[in-house]
């Protein structure tokens, strides 16, 4: 549940970056930030095990997973979790 509020916030927010009169967006992008360390140590940690060393958000620990995880169907559900996060970003990196 977490993880499904965190990425709808994610996309409400992706203007914050932008700047400019997106900025009004900061208190939102906050809370989602907050959220998304939450879900990372909470319900990622059930599925995936204890973040990493340096993992806090779950975009690291997507990053970290496509490249470091042992088993390969992790890294490539990372890979294409890290395919669609991008693709919203205007610089093309979440």
């Amino acid at each position: 549940m977490l993880t499904l509020l965190t990425l709808l916030g994610y996309y409400a927010v992706i203007p914050y970056k932008r700047g400019g009169l997106w900025k009004i967006l900061a208190i939102p992008a906050f809370f989602v930030a907050v959220l998304d360390i939450i879900a990372n140590y909470t319900e990622w940690s059930w599925i995936f095990g204890y973040p990493p060393k340096g993992c806090t958000t779950i975009s690291k620990r997507l990053d970290w997973m496509e490249v470091n995880d042992p088993l390969p169907s992790r890294r490539e559900f990372a890979h294409i979790v890290n395919v669609l996060l991008n693709a919203g970003e205007d610089d093309g990196h979440h």
